[in-house]
This record gives structure tokens, sequence and C-alpha cells, in this order.
């Protein structure tokens, strides 16, 4: 067999990590936008195995010649569409580490997160796709396990600020035991629907109330009065 071992030169605009071409064009980017957006919508209602191209381009209301010019087949489709999910909860959380909410007691904040995470994740269709179809390939587990890690160490942050009896020791654990946790309810409350996913909010709150209870210090206390 004939092997080519002349390296050719890397595509400027190809992205190694999805095996497709990156738009560099406005006009380009918001029709990959609508291709992803329409490919979620495919994904969550019909799942990952049942989803077609041709649907996908149907629903974008584009051409499938145009879905392959971004994307070589359906599992790349999918990767992208999980990494723009994963894009935007950062910046979802970015924003809510920055924003009032964190000048709450502390009780308020843990509930207030949990509702506005929620509320995020409906309005999510990336979300939906990847969990409801429950198309968990090893690449989806790693990159999942990946974004859970980044923001429990964001987390730890607001722990310091507001559990005064946590050890500095203790935190990593407690914030990825607060991401998990949380992560587990809105998987289910997706699966299972609206009509149990407001008891398992619910139901989240208090666990993650009485676990924490006994790391609350002075500032809880302050926060009482």
């Amino acid at each position: 067999m004939f092997v080519n071992r002349k390296k050719s030169a890397p595509d400027p605009k190809a992205d190694p990590e999805q095996g497709r071409r990156v738009p560099t064009q406005e006009r380009s980017r918001q029709r990959v936008e609508r291709i992803l957006e329409s490919a979620a919508r495919i994904f969550a209602a019909e799942g990952y195995e049942a989803a077609t191209m041709e649907a996908i381009a149907a629903h974008a209301d584009t051409s499938i010649g145009s879905i392959y010019q971004f994307f070589p087949n359906k599992r790349a489709v999918f990767q992208g569409l999980l990494a723009r999910y994963h894009d935007a909860l950062k910046a979802w959380f970015d924003a809510l580490l920055e924003s009032p909410l964190l000048d709450k007691p502390w009780g308020e904040l843990l509930e207030s997160s949990i509702d506005a995470v929620a509320k995020f994740h409906e309005a999510e269709p990336g979300f939906r796709a990847v969990w409801v179809g429950m198309y968990l390939t090893p690449d989806v587990l790693t990159e999942g396990e990946a974004i859970n890690r980044e923001l429990a160490r964001r987390i730890e942050d607001v722990l310091a600020r507001k559990l005064d009896q946590l050890p500095a020791k203790q935190r990593p654990v407690v914030a990825t035991m607060i991401v998990e946790v949380v992560t587990m309810m809105l998987i289910l409350s997706a699966r299972r629907g609206p009509t149990e996913a407001k008891a398992l909010s619910a139901e989240t709150k208090l666990l993650l109330r009485r676990y924490l209870a006994p790391f609350e210090g002075k500032s809880a206390v302050r926060s009482k009065r």
C-alpha cells in the first residue's frame, strides 16, 4: 500500500477537534448557528439514532450540502452542539458569579442559584439533546466531566466567601458534590418532564441545605438576623 508521508499544511478554516470547517464570515456563522439550533431540537425530539441530516437541514431551512460544508457527518454536528452548549453554560455561569445574587444570604443564594440554573437549562435545547437522548459516548462523558470540574472550581470561591466553617481542604469535594447533585436533578427533570421537575428541584434544595448546614458559621448567623 502506498502511504503519502508528506504532511500537508493545516487548513486555517478547519477545526481539528470537530473535523469540520470553521465559518469565518458572519453570514456563515449565522448559518452554522441555525444548523446547530435545528440539530438540538431534532436530537431532543427524536433521539440521536433516529435523527437524520436531512431532517436537520429541513428544520434549518437549508440544503443538505450546506450542512456538509461545515459538518462531515451527524457525529460532527452533535459534537458541535455539545461544544456550543458548554460555551453557553460557561458564559451563563460567569455572568451569574458577577451578578448581585452573590450578595444574598447563603440560603437565598443557594436556592436562587438552583432556580436560575434550572431556568437556563429549560431554555437550552442543547442540554436536552445531549442528556434526554442519552447519547453518551466517551467523548460526551469526558467533556461533561471536564465542564463539571471547571464549574466546581469556580464554586469553591463562593464557598470560601459564604461558608465560614468549611475547611479549605474540604472545599473541592463539597463543590463537586453540589455540582453533581444539581446536574443529576437537571437530567432527571428534563427526562421526567415539568410535572416532576418542580418537586425534584425542591428536594434538591432541601438536600443541599441540610448537607451544607454544618458549615454555616458566622455569616449564616448574621444573615438570619
